[in-house]
């Protein structure tokens, strides 16, 4: 992949925040989502069952390697234009009333890298989040320190500097004071569009101009997973009728074949978050067993790579969905979980009320549902799981983000 293609794939579109809108799909799509839905929750056996996903005995999942190949990680800190660009006109337009830009976006989008990278490459300051997230300002200087000097800054994820606990409430409540009263200089802010839902019900006095990504639609989407793939004549098909999945890039290809909705589903399904995307992807891709890539050893041809990589079509993906039966532990767990994206257990404790045990148990049945993974830092959601846990969410009457 060239530099210029993977930046143009790359390029990030923001938007104020009022002008965000979810890829569009049809009312069939929508009614057989809700109906899936509801019998995913009626369903009480069988949830962790193994299911025949594959178009075809010939055809397999991809090995580690083959996904290196066909779907590897998106680097998000190669992508800086678009976000470079927003902020540039953004201090134009607003800089003057409001010297710290905040950037609001789903949980996923890639924009905590994105930041960190923007902050080496300019020479600005990054902000480290609090070692103690209920840290109270009076305990704080050091934190506030930070902010000192007329060089711009940039905060990568607003919810990693509190939780939702009395004493956990007060740092960010004075940050986002200080910042309404302009007394920090000009910064960047990354948060998640939890956390903002959050701080908007609780504060809505104050009224800061917000950027976000917008969503990838089909069209785009399917530009940025072909440029991912490693090869120019990458190829992808459905497994059932041979329909292409990505548009081929070579004039002249596409004639005598249809293009199937499969991109379409997949934009809609992850609200089109290239990271939920992303890892949906990866399970509906397959390839003949054969066609593993072998590496050559010095003086020797590498195995020829096959130019086509088959998809699964949408209606024979098995998608994560909620361990059966009611369980509002669950439930606060994956709240807490994606309002400070990602917490340990004991920070769990503290802002949902649960007793060890019963996080215990909760981080269990999520994990073993696929839903949730433990990191370094604690536990977080996972990609392929968050359009179930938001739904399920939604349903259980929690109040979920914006996108």
């Amino acid at each position: 992949m060239t530099e210029s293609t993977y930046s143009e794939s790359e390029r990030r579109v923001f938007v104020p925040l009022d002008q965000w809108s979810l890829p569009t799909t049809s009312v069939h799509r929508t009614l057989r989502d809700a109906i899936s839905s509801f019998l995913e929750r009626a369903r009480q056996t069988a949830w962790l069952a193994e299911s025949d996903e594959e178009g075809g005995d010939a055809l397999r999942p991809l090995s580690r390697r083959q996904l290196s190949r066909w779907a590897p990680p998106a680097d998000w800190q190669s992508g800086l234009v678009g976000m470079t660009d927003a902020l540039d006109n953004w201090w134009e337009r607003w800089g003057t009333v409001q010297t710290v830009a905040f950037l609001v976006a789903p949980p996923f989008s890639g924009i905590g890298e994105s930041l960190e990278q923007l902050c080496r490459e300019r020479g600005w300051r990054l902000i480290e989040p609090p070692d103690d997230r209920a840290i109270h300002r009076t305990d704080a200087v050091s934190w506030w320190s930070q902010f000192d000097g007329e060089t711009t800054w940039v905060l990568p994820e607003l919810g990693h500097c509190w939780l939702r606990t009395p004493a956990g409430l007060t740092l960010v409540r004075r940050l986002l004071g200080a910042i309404a009263a302009g007394e920090l200089g000009q910064g960047v802010i990354g948060c998640s569009s939890w956390t903002w839902q959050f701080w908007r019900h609780l504060m809505p006095e104050l009224r800061f101009s917000v950027m976000t990504p917008q969503a990838y639609d089909h069209v785009r989407l399917g530009r940025w997973l072909g440029d991912l793939a490693q090869e120019p004549s990458s190829h992808f098909r459905l497994t059932t009728n041979g329909s292409w999945v990505v548009p081929p890039k070579a004039a002249g290809e596409q004639q005598n074949h249809k293009t199937s909705a499969f991109l379409r589903d997949l934009a809609a399904w992850s609200r089109g978050i290239p990271e939920v995307a992303w890892s949906t992807w990866r399970q509906a891709l397959r390839a003949q067993p054969e066609a593993e890539v072998v590496e050559g050893t010095a003086g020797t041809t590498p195995v020829r790579h096959e130019s086509t990589c088959w998809v699964v079509p949408w209606d024979q993906l098995t998608l994560p969905s909620l361990p059966p039966g009611e369980s509002r532990p669950l439930a606060f767990v994956l709240h807490a979980l994606l309002m400070h994206q990602g917490l340990d257990e004991e920070h769990l404790r503290q802002t949902t009320g649960l007793d060890l045990d019963d996080i215990h148990i909760s981080l269990h049945s999520l994990r073993r549902a696929e839903l949730v993974e433990p990191h370094p830092r604690g536990w977080f959601v996972t990609a392929r799981g968050y359009p179930a846990i938001r739904r399920y969410l939604q349903t259980e009457g929690f109040a979920v983000d914006g996108f």
